[in-house]
């Protein structure tokens, strides 16, 4: 549109002015789009860490992508009759992340935002704890920080913070309802505390704690549900994340009520070399500190600077580097010939990484390796005919610095290295090739000893029936989660479908098994009414030819009359934000009649729409909502001068039928 002051023209001509025939229009913002906080396999996207950072997926293949998968190391607990039959199975949960965002996509999720803390602390090496500060540490730019700087996000979800002690859980819990309510732009769902346990009606009763802990302010940015859920999610366990226990309580190996196997000695052997040999390297993705290297791609020193003079570091990556190799080099001792036809074990697969072949020119990607290294220090020896072992030498000690690498330039050749910058520079991609080959030979030695693992696994399974019955009940026992990733997913379908206006409840859950905990109709009152601070949790019930509904719609602040209920906070939000940023066209307009009325028309029309679709009540527009600006009506003469523009809105909202009351009478016979 080409639009000008017409006042202005002093040259002779012909000029077009395109006059704006319509007001400015409101665009509506989304409603539903979640954050995602917690814990993730990796945190990686093109090749950068993105840990603390937020991230946009629209697909769980995305999530896969940048994140991984669930937790790798899930364990079940198999309880045995005393025939050795399956009479129960509690596969403990554990970081919930993965699971939320997959209950959010089967429940009709379009986009969220994936925020990882960190990778999950099992899977280091050596293993970690779960720390607060990993999600809220003063003076650190963590989550709910990153999150303030995020405009498109309209819910906050936490699956993980059930991982927290309980102080820690409100702390969070509450941290985020701050957030909601200082930005006025999103919604938290929160999950319960031990949420899986029935009630107790005591000081420890799951619901009074939590009521207790939550606080009292903020309370109408936020919602609870109760309880948790058992999920038809499932994982495939691998042989020694299963623990099995008799009646009585004793554990016991599976390989102790499984007798006479041929598979057991070979995949005991197996796990063994994947656990205690192979995945040490596989779990940890750099090198650890103080040789941090991950991989290497800075200057070689600690604080990633200059050189320091004696250069003394870089002598401890090549020997940490050469340790490396040498743990590995390390696997061809620890593998044993479990079959004397030399089949169907871990050693025929690491044959594949160590020299076949005698001639000096028959290298292994080890030994390849080694030649690598040996670019680094000229007196490394040259790997002979007879094989790897005798190459390594027992003790690394007195390599040379970087200082005595540069003396000696036959190492690059000629010229060599001025200093010892020079020789940074040139070593540091050495070092990156390096990494890079090892971890990718290691992953493929791994992927063939799980593939290895996976068959014996089979075998196993076919072979024994026992063996049999516990796989079958592993993989018929769904994994409990947290409800709040599954009801973001109904909020963003009935978003979709209906309208933030419409209450995301008397809506039945998916994937889902049957809640944690049954409840009736007396328990339920005592969840949706609180007498004594108002606080309502919203019941998830099961319920006979339904199915398993959310039934519940009230925000914590469930005494409120003005926002008690999630769809009333929900609508106000949108059109709240909505306006606000229709409102930013207006920034430094004149402040007169003209700009009064075009601001004025245009939140009208955008209401009048809202209201046709059902989001306001009323038999007519004026009677659903209305709009003043203007001198006199919410406007002095001091306002404006001092340039402040002040917009009155009022709206009737919509709300739930939480309670439909049907009254039933008699009559008299009339004839």
């Amino acid at each position: 549109m080409s639009q000008f002051n017409e006042s202005t023209i002093q040259t002779p001509g012909v000029y077009v002015n395109e006059i704006p025939s319509f007001p400015p229009s409101i665009a509506q913002v989304a409603t539903a789009v979640p954050a995602f906080i917690g814990y993730t396999q990796i945190a990686t996207v093109n090749g950068k860490s993105v840990i603390n950072q937020a991230v946009r997926i629209s697909s769980l293949v995305q999530y896969a992508q940048y994140f991984g998968g669930a937790f790798p190391d899930l364990t079940a607990t198999v309880t045995l009759n005393p025939d050795n039959s399956v009479n129960d199975v509690i596969i403990a949960p554990k970081y919930q992340l993965y699971n939320a965002v997959t209950m959010f996509f089967n429940h009709g999720g379009v986009n969220c935002y994936i925020i990882s803390v960190g990778i999950y602390p099992e899977t280091l090496n050596p293993p970690g704890a779960i720390a607060f500060t990993d999600f809220i540490n003063p003076g650190q730019n963590l989550c709910l920080e990153v999150l303030r700087k995020e405009d498109e996000p309209t819910l906050i979800v936490i699956p993980d913070a059930i991982l927290l002690k309980i102080n820690e859980f409100n702390q969070l819990s509450t941290a985020s309802l701050k957030v909601c309510s200082d930005l006025q732009d999103r919604f938290t769902i929160l999950d319960i505390f031990n949420g899986d346990q029935q009630r107790t009606f005591d000081n420890a009763d799951v619901i009074t704690v939590f009521r207790t802990g939550i606080g009292s302010s903020n309370l109408n940015y936020g919602a609870a549900y109760y309880p948790w859920l058992r999920s038809s999610l499932s994982y495939t366990f691998a042989y020694q994340n299963i623990t099995l226990q008799k009646p009585a309580g004793t554990n016991i190996k599976a390989k102790d009520i499984i007798l006479s196997n041929p598979a057991l000695t070979q995949l005991d052997k197996a796990v063994s070399d994947l656990v205690t040999v192979i995945n040490p390297f596989v779990k940890t993705p750099a090198f650890p500190a103080p040789l941090n290297v991950a991989p290497y791609t800075g200057p070689i020193t600690s604080g990633y600077g200059l050189i320091p003079a004696d250069a003394s570091e870089l002598s401890n990556k090549v020997l940490y580097i050469q340790d490396l190799l040498v743990g590995f080099i390390g696997l061809n001792g620890s593998f044993t010939d479990n079959d004397p036809a030399n089949t169907n074990n871990t050693k025929i697969i690491h044959s594949n990484y160590i020299r076949t072949g005698t001639s000096a020119t028959d290298l292994s990607p080890i030994e390849q390796l080694i030649a690598e290294l040996k670019l680094l220090d000229e007196s490394y020896p040259v790997p002979p005919p007879g094989g790897i072992g005798a190459v390594i030498p027992a003790d690394f000690a007195g390599y040379p610095d970087v200082a005595a690498i540069v003396a000696d330039p036959t190492i690059y050749g000629t010229p060599a290295p001025a200093n010892e910058a020079a020789a940074a520079l040139f070593i540091r991609p050495r070092f990156a090739n390096l990494y890079s080959n090892v971890v990718n030979m290691i992953m493929a030695f791994t992927a063939e000893v799980n593939l290895r693992i996976s068959s014996l696994e089979i075998q196993l399974t076919n072979s024994s029936a026992i063996f049999g019955n516990i796989s079958t009940a592993i993989q018929n026992q769904g994994i409990v989660v947290p409800p709040s990733g599954a009801i973001a997913g109904v909020y963003a379908s009935v978003d979709g479908t209906r309208g933030v206006w419409k209450a995301p409840a008397n809506v039945s859950l998916n994937t889902v098994i049957e809640p944690m905990v049954n409840i009736d109709d007396n328990e339920q009152g005592d969840l949706n009414i609180d007498t004594d601070a108002g606080k309502s949790i919203n019941a998830i019930r099961a319920f006979t030819g339904k199915g398993i509904l959310v039934w519940g719609a009230r925000t914590l602040d469930g005494n409120s009359n003005d926002f008690r209920y999630i769809s009333v906070r929900r609508f106000y939000i949108m059109v709240e934000e909505s306006v606000k940023k229709a409102a930013m066209q207006f920034v430094f307009e004149p402040n007169d009649g003209n700009t009064w009325v075009r601001i004025r028309a245009m939140i009208e029309n955008y209401l009048t729409n809202l209201w046709r679709l059902g989001a306001l009540a009323g038999p007519k527009p004026e009677v659903a909502f209305y709009v003043k600006v203007g001198l006199g009506q919410t406007m002095t003469f001091d306002d404006i001068l001092n340039g402040k523009m002040i917009v009155e809105i009022g709206m009737a909202p919509v709300r739930p039928a939480e309670f439909i009351i049907l009254r039933f009478s008699q009559i008299q016979q009339q004839a």
